[in-house]
């Protein structure tokens, strides 16, 4: 019951202690003097100014590799993640028909060669003469196919002129033969009786009855026509008769002029073959002895587009055969063994002042792509109000979401001079060399960075928090005799905590800081903050 008693009396005596320091904190006004200020001695230490960052670990240099000719990939001889040297073969293509191409090649190029030897070898007289001969020769082949020619189409015209004044002859005779001229006025009235009597028999209704049924008249009308019909042909006959010598006189005629057609053509087609002949004799001449720097300049030309052919067909060949341009790391590889790849396959944006590249989401269509990881840089996408900041070899720190506990030290060695705009979002790429690297660091980890952009050493400093500015002018409250005066100052590097202070305070003055209260849940107290003494006390130094 006693210990119970004290218990309670304890508890009471706590409570109007408490109490009665929430009355003074709450109702009674502090007085200003120094010992209950906030105060800051002003003193040296460096500043530091610093921006963040968050950007992707990336290869000191990467490069897409693709075949420069098209074909069906008959090997790749690395895999994802093998590390490959310079110039080492990677993968090959099928090259039978570049091996065709450059065959090929080669044999223009001899053949070239062989021409030009041959116009800049100097003919002998033998062979001048030779190819004079050949002009004489197929000079008098031609004036003997055109003697001929024309030979024959004399005769052509001789037997054709004769064959057309026999037939006049003997149309002659005819016309002045009595018997023939007799003939051929009877074979027109028989025609006529002939005619008179088919069309009795269809006016008699004959046409639609057979023979076996022929009416009386009919059988009459019938033989009436075939009697006149043997009457005509007799009479066609004796014409005919008449006529043998006439007929046979057109037909040789006739036979005659298709001869003449038909060698007038041959001997156009003789002539013309014997005039072919002939140019190219005297062109051979002509070029063989006449036109010389001209071959020559010709067979020039032609050797050295047939060399430039090879040299094209050879490139391509050795383009089926793949190799690394670079020291790294098989980073991708597109393709399997049988498939078809193209040429091209997509170029690497680079990072600013480096050949590391720029990080994409976007997937390459490179057939192989090569990192270099035996250096790392950081590529980082900073605000435009940060890149504004940054400058050529500011130190920086870098650490990674993936390896905990894990800082490296580094320098920016290039800021981008052309944004990046992502919805609506203005960014610089800025690249950061690690002065080391880690094995546990790979290409494309979530980096970190934290650059100072400004230093100050051996800087009058005062917490960021004792300055106030008005009008663009920065003051701070100067304790000095009992007295807060306001002061202007001039102020230069911005640190995270502290800010250098150009002008306006000397080393070792005392500043006001403002009193820091937190509400608690029994009332409010005095924070703690910068240093010692009543209340938020600032003590000098860092």
């Amino acid at each position: 019951m006693s210990r119970t008693r004290l218990v309670v009396a304890g508890l009471a005596i706590v409570a109007l202690v408490l109490g009665a320091l929430i009355y003074r904190d709450i109702f009674v006004p502090s007085k200003t003097t120094g010992s209950s200020l906030n105060l800051y001695t002003v003193a040296r230490r460096t500043v530091t100014a610093s921006i963040t960052g968050s950007g992707n670990l990336e290869p000191q240099s990467q490069a897409n590799v693709n075949f420069k000719v098209a074909g069906t990939l008959t090997g790749i001889y690395v895999h994802v993640g093998d590390h490959v040297s310079a110039g080492q073969t990677l993968a090959e293509i099928d090259s039978s028909s570049e091996q065709a191409a450059v065959a090929q090649a080669q044999a223009n190029l001899s053949t070239s060669e062989a021409n030009l030897q041959a116009v800049e070898t100097p003919l002998t007289q033998n062979q001048i003469t030779q190819l004079q001969d050949n002009v004489a020769n197929a000079l008098q082949s031609y004036n003997d196919t055109v003697a001929q020619v024309n030979q024959t189409n004399a005769a052509d015209a001789s037997a054709v002129a004769a064959d057309q004044n026999q037939l006049a002859l003997d149309q002659q005779s005819l016309t002045f033969n009595a018997a023939y001229q007799a003939a051929l006025q009877k074979l027109d009235t028989d025609k006529t009786s002939l005619q008179t009597a088919i069309t009795t028999f269809g006016t008699d209704g004959c046409q639609s009855q057979t023979y076996a049924t022929y009416s009386t008249i009919c059988v009459t009308d019938f033989n009436a026509v075939s009697a006149d019909q043997v009457t005509v042909n007799a009479d066609q006959l004796a014409v005919n008769t008449y006529a043998t010598t006439a007929n046979a006189d057109q037909s040789k005629l006739n036979a005659d002029l298709a001869k003449q057609s038909s060698d007038k053509s041959a001997g156009q087609r003789s002539i013309n073959q014997a005039s072919a002949s002939l140019t190219s004799a005297q062109d051979q001449l002509k070029t063989q002895t006449e036109s010389k720097p001209n071959q020559i300049a010709l067979a020039q030309a032609q050797l050295q587009g047939a060399q430039a052919a090879l040299q094209t067909a050879q490139q391509n060949l050795a383009a089926t055969t793949l190799a690394s341009p670079m020291d790294g790391e098989v980073n991708s590889i597109n393709g399997v063994v049988g498939e078809t790849v193209a040429p091209g396959g997509g170029t690497t944006p680079e990072a600013p002042g480096s050949q590391a590249p720029l990080p994409t989401t976007t997937a390459t269509n490179a057939f192989m792509v090569i990192g270099n990881i035996s250096g790392m840089e950081v590529v980082i996408p900073f605000a435009e109000a940060d890149a504004s900041k940054l400058a050529f070899n500011q130190d920086a720190t870098v650490t990674f979401d993936a390896v905990p506990n894990l800082t490296i030290s580094g320098h920016v060695i290039a800021v981008g001079t052309a944004a990046t705009v992502t919805s609506g979002v203005v960014n610089y790429y800025a690249t950061i060399d690690l002065n080391k690297t880690d094995t546990a660091l790979k290409q494309g980890m979530t980096a970190n960075a934290t650059v100072i952009v400004s230093k100050a050493t051996n800087a009058l400093t005062v917490p960021n928090l004792a300055i106030t500015r008005t009008a663009g002018q920065a003051y701070v409250i100067v304790y000095s005799g009992g007295q807060q005066v306001q002061t202007p100052v001039e102020t230069g590097v911005v640190g995270d905590q502290y800010t250098e202070v150009t002008g306006g305070l000397n080393n070792g003055e005392q500043i006001v800081l403002p009193t820091v209260r937190a509400a608690t849940g029994s009332g409010t107290t005095r924070g703690g903050g910068f240093g010692n003494g009543g209340g938020v006390r600032i003590g000098a130094g860092g």
